[in-house]
């Protein structure tokens, strides 16, 4: 069993996969080990409801001291209930639970069911970001911070949970495609003051398990394999990501691998060298990336992609992964998402892994 948090960084280190995260069928961890196509992976995810998101809204409608703002059904970013504290009505973290440490114990309780060789040592867990959640339960921006203490208070006690009793077991996944969207939603000007923010809330969160095994993972959204905004550059993501590891740093807290995405939806990501200069910024900072540049339909800008950003990031490229997980593709989409990425992972192990070139 193989892990690239079990061991030191070298120029040698394999470049691995990363199976971002939900499958398209219901065999779960099963599909990602079935579909790896002998290439190395992050971490096995753990298997999830491929609706979560869908469920955990809907169950909202349910819990006591909450009112339905907004009715709908989830088939495209307008089309997502809403709700609001009911008036005086102060929220109960316990109502708002994600369920996470059941997952994992279901999960680790029949790991040893799995077949295949190389199977990750650490089961790659989903959490999803407070703030995210708080966009999702109140659909706006505004209204997100009345949301936040509660979820931050119900996601640090899931997030303890899980590291208390499966520390050396897991792979926490945080996932937060609300970062780049409130970048996306800001003038540039104010990006500064967003990045505090920003930074601070996150930190917040990794500090509940300050000696686990992370990955960050940023997203630009994917429901119904669409996202929220189209990316014109990775500006806000370097942005963000170096200050983060700087508080990270002051903190005592190592910093995450980073999945940084560059595809999205059904677009091929940039093959302009210039697209991906900036990405020199995070060597200050050691910080190891996850390019999320694997797009099934466009093979050869996406090992292009791959290419250019190892070129830049040399041997901080620690894996390369779709820009968001799977789940919401067809099976057959999501089984040459994986054979691609195994095949650009491939490619770049057959070169010599140098230092980026200054």
């Amino acid at each position: 069993m193989v892990h690239l948090l079990d061991r030191p960084q070298t120029a040698s280190d394999l470049v691995f996969v990363h199976a971002v995260g939900s499958a398209p069928a219901t065999s779960g961890s099963q599909w990602h080990l079935d579909h790896r196509c002998g290439a190395q992976l992050l971490g096995l995810p753990c298997p999830e409801p491929r609706n979560w998101v869908v469920d955990w809204l809907k169950a909202l409608e349910f819990a006591s001291g909450i009112r339905k703002v907004r009715a709908g059904d989830c088939r495209g970013y307008d089309q997502v209930p809403c709700y609001a504290p009911e008036d005086g009505v102060e929220l109960d973290p316990a109502s708002l639970a994600l369920g996470r440490p059941s997952l994992v114990e279901e999960a680790i309780a029949t790991r040893d069911q799995l077949v295949g060789d190389a199977i990750p040592e650490r089961l790659q867990v989903s959490i999803p970001n407070a703030l995210d959640l708080a966009y999702f339960a109140s659909g706006s921006v505004e209204a997100a911070p009345q949301w936040l203490p509660a979820l931050q208070t119900m996601l640090a006690g899931e997030i303890a949970e899980i590291d208390r009793r499966w520390r050396d077991q897991v792979l926490l996944q945080l996932e937060s495609p609300a970062i780049l969207m409130s970048y996306h939603q800001t003038p540039r000007e104010a990006w500064a003051e967003l990045t505090e923010q920003l930074v601070a809330q996150v930190a917040s969160v990794l500090a509940v398990a300050p000696r686990a095994a992370w990955v960050l993972h940023l997203c630009y959204g994917d429901l119904e394999h669409q996202p929220v905004f189209t990316p014109t550059d990775l500006d806000a993501p370097v942005m963000f990501l170096r200050a983060l590891a700087q508080r990270l740093t002051a903190l005592g807290i190592e910093m995450p691998i980073a999945h940084i995405p560059v595809a999205y939806g059904d677009a091929a990501p940039p093959v302009d060298p210039a697209y991906y200069e900036v990405l020199r910024q995070l060597r200050e900072s050691g910080i190891r990336v996850v390019a999320g540049v694997v797009a099934e339909h466009h093979p050869e800008a996406s090992a292009m992609a791959a290419s250019l950003i190892a070129e830049v990031l040399g041997d901080l490229l620690a894996a390369v992964a779709a820009a968001c997980g799977l789940g919401r593709r067809t099976p057959e989409d999501a089984a040459a998402s994986h054979r691609l990425s195994a095949r650009i992972a491939e490619l770049l192990n057959a070169r010599v892994r140098r230092p980026a070139a200054a």
